[in-house]
Order: C-alpha cells, then sequence, then structure tokens
C-alpha cells in the first residue's frame, strides 16, 4: 500500500518550484545594486516592462552577448549590445557586476573581463551605487540615494538602434561621436560596414556612410521641423524632433507625442536607415514607417569589394573568379579564387589575363586619363600589378581602377556608367578566362 502525502506538502512543493523558476530567470526587479550581480537565464525588467537586459544569442550563434530588448514582442528585437566585439560563450560563467571603484563589469569563465563601462574616474560612494533598466530602454548606473545623478548611460554607447529620448551627434569637448552602426550580419553585433550619424559641420542633416569614409545619402538639411529629403517626417504628429547647437553639443534627439506608441530606428545590414512604430491595441509586431535608401541598389558597397549586386533578385554575388570570403556575409566581400602571377613573380604559367564583361555598371574610385588610345589605356592597367580592372571609351577615354573594386552592381540603365564594357584581372588559370565566360551577356578574354 502507497504512503499517502498530505496536500499541504504538495502545496510546499509547488510553492518552491514556482520560486526556483523565477530565481532563475530573474533576479528580482530591474536593479542591481553592489555585491549583486546578473548571470545565467537571469534578467532585469523595467519597471513598466517595456524593457529587458539580459544574456541573448542572436539566431543560431553559439555567442553570448549582455543586451537590451522590447519584452513580449513576436520577435526579440535587440536594441543595444554591451560586449559586441567581445561575445562569451558560455550563459552560466557569464557575470555583470560592480567593481569596487563602481564599474560595471562583464565577465565570462567568472574571472576574464570582456566588457567594461570604463568610467574616467571612480564613483565618490560606491555603497549607494545601482545599475537601472529604465522604461525608455536607457541602462544607467546612477546614485542610489540621489537618482538624478548619472555617472554613465547606455544612451552615451548605441549600437544599431536609436530610441527616443537617446542623443546622436557629437560632444564638442571631448570629441565623443555618438552615431549608429550596424551589425555584422544578422547572428553577429559585431561593428558592420554601414553607419549612421549627424553632420559634424553643424549642417543639421543625417547620412549614412560606408566603412565609416563614403557617404551614400543624407537626409537633407533640417529646417526646424522635418529634413527636406525625407518625407515621411510630414506626419510630425506622432514625433517630436529636437536639433540642439551650442558650444559644448551638436545633437539630434526626439520623443512620441502619444505614449501609446513605441518607436525606433535603426541602421541595418542591408545598409539601410528604417524606422519602426508600434502602438497599443495592436499585435506585438514592429510596423515599418519607413527607410532610406529606398533603392537597395543604392547602397553603397553593400556586397562588399568584389561583390556584384544584381538588380532583378536583390541579391549579392562575386565577380567570375571570385569567391565569398566569408559565407553569408556579404559585408566581407570576395576573394580570388587563384592568385594574380604578377602578385608571385616565382610563380610559372601564363601571365594573368582581363576578361572583358559587359553587364555591369563601373564602379567607383577610378583614375581616368582621357588623352591615351585604347592600346595605351591596356598596357597602363598590365603594367601596374595593382590595376584590377581597366574601360576605354572614346566618350570617357581611359579609366584605371587600383586595388579592391567597390560598389558593382548589375547594370539596369539608372545611371549614365549603365552599360560599359570593363575587363576585369584574373589570374589566367581561372576557368572563366580559359572558357571565355565570364558574364550573362558578353564576355571576352584578353591576356598579357
Amino acid at each position: 500500500m502507497g504512503v499517502k502525502t498530505k496536500p499541504c506538502f504538495w502545496l510546499f512543493v509547488l510553492l518552491w518550484l514556482f520560486v526556483y523558476h523565477r530565481t532563475c530567470f530573474s533576479i528580482g526587479g530591474d536593479t542591481i545594486s553592489v555585491g549583486r550581480s546578473l548571470s545565467g537565464n537571469q534578467t532585469l525588467v523595467s519597471q513598466n516592462g517595456i524593457f529587458e537586459l539580459g544574456f541573448f544569442r542572436p539566431g543560431t550563434s553559439h555567442n553570448i552577448y549582455l543586451g537590451i530588448w522590447h519584452r513580449n514582442f513576436e520577435n526579440k528585437t535587440t536594441v543595444w549590445v554591451a560586449n559586441r566585439e567581445s561575445p562569451s560563450n558560455d550563459p552560466e560563467s557569464s557575470k555583470l557586476e560592480f567593481l569596487s571603484d563602481g564599474n560595471l563589469v562583464l565577465l565570462k569563465n567568472l574571472t576574464e573581463t570582456v566588457w567594461s563601462t570604463a568610467l574616467a574616474s571612480s564613483i565618490p560612494n560606491t555603497t549607494k551605487t545601482e545599475a537601472v533598466i529604465l522604461d525608455d530602454g536607457n541602462f544607467v548606473i546612477r546614485d542610489g540615494s540621489n537618482p538624478s545623478t548619472i555617472y554613465w548611460q547606455s544612451f552615451d554607447y548605441p549600437t544599431d538602434t536609436w530610441l527616443p529620448g537617446a542623443k546622436l551627434g557629437i560632444n564638442k569637448h571631448t570629441g565623443k561621436v555618438q552615431r549608429l552602426i550596424s551589425w555584422k550580419n544578422s547572428e553577429d553585433p559585431a561593428p558592420g560596414m554601414f553607419s549612421v550619424g549627424v553632420d559634424t559641420n553643424g549642417r543639421g542633416q543625417f547620412f549614412i556612410e560606408w566603412n565609416r569614409s563614403h557617404r551614400f545619402w543624407s537626409s537633407g538639411e533640417w529646417n526646424g521641423q522635418i529634413f527636406s529629403l525625407v518625407p515621411e517626417m510630414r506626419l510630425n504628429y506622432l514625433f517630436n524632433y529636437s536639433y540642439v547647437l551650442n558650444e559644448n553639443e551638436s545633437y539630434f534627439t526626439y520623443s512620441l507625442y502619444n505614449t501609446s506608441f513605441l518607436s525606433r530606428y535603426m541602421i541595418d545590414v542591408s545598409g539601410q536607415i528604417k524606422q519602426f512604430i508600434w502602438w497599443k491595441g495592436r499585435p506585438l509586431s514592429w510596423f515599418p514607417f519607413w527607410f532610406e535608401p529606398k533603392d537597395q541598389a543604392d547602397v553603397y558597397g553593400l556586397c562588399g569589394v568584389f561583390g556584384v549586386f544584381h538588380n532583378s533578385s536583390s541579391n549579392c554575388d562575386c565577380l567570375k573568379g571570385f569567391k565569398p570570403l566569408v559565407q553569408n556575409d556579404w559585408s566581407s566581400g570576395c576573394v580570388r579564387k587563384s592568385p594574380l602571377k604578377c602578385q608571385n613573380k616565382s610563380s610559372v604559367g601564363k601571365e594573368d589575363g582581363f576578361l572583358k564583361m559587359s553587364d555591369l555598371a563601373l564602379p567607383a574610385n577610378s583614375k581616368t586619363y582621357q588623352k591615351v588610345s585604347a592600346g595605351r589605356c591596356r598596357l597602363d592597367c598590365i603594367e601596374k600589378c595593382s590595376c584590377m580592372a581597366y574601360t576605354y571609351n572614346n566618350y570617357n577615354g581611359c579609366s584605371l581602377w587600383e586595388g579592391d573594386l567597390i560598389n558593382l552592381r548589375q547594370s539596369g540603365g539608372a545611371d549614365g556608367r549603365a552599360g560599359a564594357e570593363i575587363y576585369i584581372r584574373l589570374a589566367a588559370s581561372e576557368p572563366e578566362l580559359q572558357n571565355g565566360n565570364g558574364s550573362t551577356r558578353t564576355a571576352m578574354v584578353v591576356y598579357i
């Protein structure tokens, strides 16, 4: 005969399991204080349950990051990542805690620091210090006895997302710039090739850059209400934008007139800036409000070096004779399948050749020489191992490209450069040169 257990025993067991479950997933509230830590599956939740901070794995990645995301949405929308360049690999051995000087540090293997708030000076009274996730998505270190005293905040260190209340701009005293930088790809939050920033010359406009150097889109100047090239901003009953320009700083910020709405801007891995909104009473998913550039073909360097953007399919591919450096990561571009003979003087066999392609718009950054013949143009490229491609026509003369080719795209007739013939330098061993087959339209082999 079995042993009977009293109902109160099972009540105790259920209560214990509930408490255990809760402690596995939350440390209770929105705050970490001195002497406590965040680890494993524990999270902080902002006071009204809008944002959550904790450890996460993006997609199928095995890497562990500390991040902030909107809570309760159908898809986790990460808005900030602390250790985007230094992932951990085990949530159980990852820990966020305070040091004695008031800095917040992220440890992996419980001892190795992978990220720190790196305060310029020690906090005077660390016993009152606390780290709090707020309902606006800002993660702050503050004086617990005087919450208006902020020692550090995540809003000063944005990743790829701009939230209401945060700033994008520059501190003129320190030179610190607040800009958005895309993820490297959908499963790697490391800094990618695209960024969004404010014109530091004080003209009051946003721009998107490739590789923090080449600007390929601008919002147009700020007229006090909207950016001239963003017509969607005329719906200003939703958003209140502010531009601050003084001797100390230059920045944009924005807020929402109606608290029933949520908003976020992000610089996507596609090289496009996108704004999403959500309003109460709707399903917990984001509505795309606007994005730029509208045409993905206008995104500079989208497919990386020696990569080609195809207008018809909106996909990236490598030039003939090249292969992706990293699978599913076009920001890393393409590399040669076979090295050039001119780069290895000790190699034997045929000299390098050129493959004529007729379906590409010409890449950027050429050197143009108008007063040379077609033959001289080809010889000038042959004689320079750094010359990766050349083209010649009676209108523009000779153009040479040295170094990596960037911003290649399938000719779509959208600009005056489309439809030109370009000769791409390849190793003689490449099948494309052997077969004379390098273009969907026209290809011709020219050996050196």
